[in-house]
């Protein structure tokens, strides 16, 4: 799938205010005294300054957050797209890209909620705020990684990726009214995730009323159902890492990112299990989605839940490495969404490698003579 980045509209010019703004103080800004003199941001400085909105950003009287792409983030960016950072500075939709990364309030990394739905500057869509229980904040995909840089007229966040206002899979669900969904993938921490615009995906997305059937059957409500401690499993069961359009779905197994398989069965309709497809293909820029009429469960009997401390590694979702804090137990175990050991070893420095396993949810246990934990963590 292509990454579609001329879709869009071009942003309306609502900058035309600010700029006509006369005069700037010798107040610091969030411009000059910032992205300017930072040496990790001369992209983003030179791509301000081409599309003249570094102006905007040097108004006294202005109130913006900025989250701010390091120069190795527009390398990767340009890169992905199959282009260098002058062919990325020649976008015909810079602007709202630039404008994308902007709000026009002041928001401290103190004030963000977990799952935070904000509007920038563009309006070509809203920017997904993600609060994990680690506290490691993400702008959609982007992870902050130097908070709260501070001028007269605002603040900059330090993001390791650039955010692109394209339409993923989460703005299916948002837009579509799927609340229950969206609701469990904030609380299990996947927005980073599904918000990437460069991944590709297939969603099977259960209705609110499939939600609410697994709620009676489990003889509680929605909020029993997010407070369930195999959510992520769950809803890594419902996603393929590829994009897969229904003319090309065929009988037998497909692989999800839980680790298990859900079983496509087109003898009557489409079925996903024991869900019916209802409504197939609804488009996203980085994947599709199918809509079924039930949640589906995998197979979680493999695995004990041991008499254990609940363990909080980070960062989750990984890709490289996962991270334990205060513990100091040195023996780790990991086990698929089966229960199958598939590695095991020392915690070193309370870092544990995770780079060789396939994308999927873990279980880790630490254990010793007189101590156990176990928690879960999903592999990009």
């Amino acid at each position: 799938m292509k990454l579609n980045l001329f879709k869009r509209n071009s942003l309306a010019l609502s900058f035309a205010a600010i700029f006509l703004t006369s005069g700037l103080s010798a107040q610091t800004n969030v411009f000059d005294n910032v992205i300017a003199t930072s040496p990790n941001h001369t992209y983003l400085e030179a791509a301000l300054i081409q599309q003249g909105l570094n102006v905007a950003l040097q108004n006294p009287a202005g109130t913006f957050t900025v989250f701010a792409p390091d120069d190795a983030a527009f390398t990767a960016i340009a890169s992905a797209l199959g282009t260098n950072i002058a062919g990325l500075l020649a976008l015909p939709n810079l602007t709202d890209i630039l404008t994308y990364h902007v709000l026009g309030s002041v928001v401290p990394s103190t004030a963000v909620t977990n799952g935070a739905i904000v509007q920038p500057l563009s309006t070509s869509n809203t920017l997904k705020l993600t609060l994990t229980a680690s506290g490691d904040v993400y702008v959609n995909q982007a992870k902050v990684i130097a908070a709260d840089l501070t001028a007269s007229n605002g603040t900059v966040h330090v993001i390791n990726e650039v955010v692109l206002p394209v339409e993923t899979v989460v703005d299916v669900a948002i837009n579509n009214g799927f609340t229950s969904l969206t609701a469990a993938v904030i609380t299990a921490e996947l927005l980073p995730a599904l918000t990437d615009p460069l991944a590709t995906f297939t969603v099977f997305a259960p209705t609110d009323a499939a939600f609410n059937n697994l709620a009676t059957a489990l003889g509680t409500n929605l909020a029993g159902v997010l407070a369930l401690p195999i959510l992520s499993d769950v809803l890594l069961y419902h996603v393929i890492g590829t994009e897969v359009l229904s003319p090309a779905l065929v009988n037998g197994p497909v692989a999800t990112l839980n680790g298990q398989s859900v079983t496509i069965n087109l003898t009557a309709g489409v079925m996903v299990n024991d869900a019916n497809v209802t409504t197939p293909d609804v488009l996203a820029d980085n994947g599709v989605v199918h809509v079924i009429d039930k949640v589906l469960l995998p197979s979680l009997a493999n695995i004990s839940e041991l008499s254990a401390t609940d363990l909080t590694v980070y960062p989750n979702p990984s890709t490289d490495i996962i991270k334990i804090s205060n513990i100091n137990i040195e023996n780790y175990s990991i086990l698929n969404s089966n229960g199958v050991l598939v590695c095991s070893g020392k915690v070193l420095n309370n870092e544990i490698p995770v780079m060789h396993l396939d994308a999927g949810n873990y279980f880790i246990q630490l254990n010793n003579n007189t101590e156990k934990f176990q928690g879960r963590f999903v592999k990009m």
